[in-house]
């Protein structure tokens, strides 16, 4: 039997701490590693060809070439690759990417960002306008969230995206529960379908994450949650209203 078939009719069963020790104990035996990096082989190459459609078909610049291009030629690139792409989203089925593929919004939107490919939020004495625009745009949202609701100074930035916000927010919660509950080893428990960026932020600010399983809807398995959150120290447990989301 193949040994990947081994693997997910197997190890899929047992808790993830357990199914990865057990992995981690076999992974270095010889036919193991053969059968695992073939498998890698395989993936990687699936991988390329999906990263890497334009290998073979467009010119490519490993090393800066002695003479660059013309203006027309990078243009000519340019549009030869927006061609081979556009048809791929411009249908509207990429929820999560491209979140508004009306032509004339896109052409209202590049002329916005031609007013500000110079502009620099550091250098605000040059461009107040980057905080005129993003104060604008923390209050508008602070607004809709119930921000008249609350006493509380209410505060914001704007990120380049989902995955800074999400390392935003994390730090936030780090250093707040760092300065109000003296926690200095924190821990954060998500599933294993959690954006990429948790991991990320776990990396960069020393938090602890935890991972825990999804059931057959996709949805956080409460139970192996419950366990890891008895794990937890009670002196450094966190009443989940400590910490509202913003």
């Amino acid at each position: 039997m193949d040994i990947q078939v081994l693997m997910d009719k197997y190890l899929s069963r047992l808790p993830q701490g357990i199914a990865t020790r057990v992995f981690n104990s076999i992974k270095d035996i010889p036919f193991v590693k053969k059968a695992i990096q073939k498998e890698l082989n395989s993936m990687m190459a699936e991988l390329e060809g999906s990263l890497k459609p334009y290998k073979d078909q467009v010119k490519s610049f490993a090393t800066l070439p002695e003479k660059g291009l013309r203006k027309k030629d990078v243009i000519d690139l340019m549009q030869d690759i927006h061609e081979k792409e556009v048809s791929s989203w411009e249908d509207g089925f990429v929820s999560g990417a491209v979140y508004h593929g009306d032509q004339k919004h896109i052409e209202f939107l590049n002329k916005i960002y031609g007013f500000n490919s110079q502009s620099n939020p550091l250098h605000s004495d040059i461009w107040p306008s980057a905080t005129k625009f993003e104060s604008e745009i923390v209050s508008m949202t602070a607004s809709m969230l119930g921000a008249d609701k609350t006493d509380d100074d209410i505060c914001g930035v704007v990120s380049s995206g989902g995955t800074e916000s999400i390392l935003l927010a994390m730090k936030t919660y780090r250093d707040r529960a760092r300065k109000e509950k003296k926690i200095t080893r924190p821990e954060m428990i998500v599933p294993v379908t959690a954006h990429a960026a948790f991991d990320k932020a776990a990396q960069y600010f020393n938090i602890k994450i935890i991972h825990v399983p999804v059931g057959p809807d996709f949805r956080a398995d409460v139970k192996a949650t419950k366990k890891r959150l008895r794990r937890i120290p009670s002196s450094l447990s966190v009443h989940p209203r400590a910490f509202p989301m913003a």
